[in-house]
């Protein structure tokens, strides 16, 4: 972020320079105000749409590359003299990150220390505990398997997820971004295994999510696209309960969620069933579940029981704090 953020010169390639890539995010500035912008994009009408550019170029962003590669090579450039140090920064940017990470084991705001204290005292429907979504994700990367592809819905924990998502090539992260379409996962998940089905292939999702796709594991088993869906349990619609605790002082409308058990309805419509509530048991369950998909050709659903804690709202600007213009509305505020 701290490269980003005091660079000269921006080239975009293969970004459409959207929001969720440009504004304030999680306390965190991070777009350059001054820094001259190249853009190179397939379709011209993205180009300057969202931020002013120095320079368009309208082209295939892999064929863009190796053409402005042939045109530098030979030339000296400026930037190579820092090369080394940006390296080393990079590098120490990233450990940084990671050390972060490992110690990031629970959210710390108000609500969510409340809904950790909560968890204490409400106990799973199979006897074990709630989980930490952090510490979930973290598990849940440790036991990728190689040449994953994952999808991710819109949601909080999801949000979250991204921080713990390591991919080595193209085509394997998934994500509806901006376009902001619920229950997204599922759907793009059995797309991409149909496209690729040597690879494995994992869904994210919240349980509201969840609810807008879930019934696509039955279309799963019915025409043989096995895929593994992680469903986080937290019994609310978090990125929006995440908007009322930030902007509405907790005054929450429609968030809470009463399910019934996703692993127990995926085993009725001819799926696989797991569902977790210790934390030992998240990584041998999605190895379980990935050597179901690839060895027997099922489908496999994994629900996870978590506790309601939240992280950051996705945008900070895209909400404000309602003010009440009318005296009889101000104690309502």
């Amino acid at each position: 972020m701290k490269l980003i953020a005091q660079a000269d010169v921006v080239i975009a390639l293969g970004t459409r320079l959207g929001p969720f890539g440009t504004l304030p995010q999680h306390g965190m500035d991070y777009w350059p105000k001054d820094a001259k912008i190249i853009q190179i994009d397939a379709d011209h009408k993205m180009l300057g749409l969202v931020k002013k550019i120095s320079v368009g170029i309208c082209g295939d962003a892999s064929e863009a590359a190796v053409a402005l590669t042939e045109r530098l090579t030979g030339r000296t450039l400026v930037c190579d003299a820092s090369k080394d140090a940006r390296l080393t920064q990079i590098r120490d940017e990233k450990a940084a990150w990671e050390a972060e990470l490992d110690e990031w084991t629970h959210e710390k705001d108000a609500f969510s220390l409340d809904a950790i204290d909560e968890a204490k005292d409400e106990k799973p429907f199979s006897g074990g505990e709630y989980l930490h979504p952090r510490q979930v994700l973290r598990e849940l990367e440790k036991a990728m398997p190689e040449d994953v592809m994952v999808s991710t819905d819109i949601g909080n924990i999801n949000s979250v997820a991204h921080s713990y998502l390591r991919f080595d090539k193209p085509r394997s992260f998934f994500a509806p971004m901006s376009f902001g379409n619920c229950g997204y996962a599922l759907p793009t998940i059995m797309g991409a295994k149909t496209a690729a089905p040597e690879r494995p292939a994992i869904a994210y999702a919240g349980d509201g999510a969840w609810g807008m796709s879930l019934m696509e594991i039955m279309t799963a088993v019915r025409h043989d696209i096995p895929v593994t869906a992680v469903v986080f349990h937290n019994r609310q619609w978090g990125a929006e309960k995440k908007n009322q605790v930030e902007f509405y002082n907790r005054r929450f409308v429609a968030g809470e969620l009463d399910n019934q058990s996703f692993a127990e309805i995926a085993r009725s419509m001819g799926a696989e069933g797991i569902t977790v509530d210790c934390l030992e048991d998240v990584g041998p369950a999605l190895k379980k579940a990935i050597d179901m998909q690839m060895n027997e050709g099922k489908t496999c659903v994994i629900e996870v029981m978590c506790t309601r804690e939240l992280g950051d709202p996705f945008r900070r600007d895209a909400l404000k704090k309602p003010v009440r213009m009318l005296e009889k509305y101000q104690d309502y505020v």
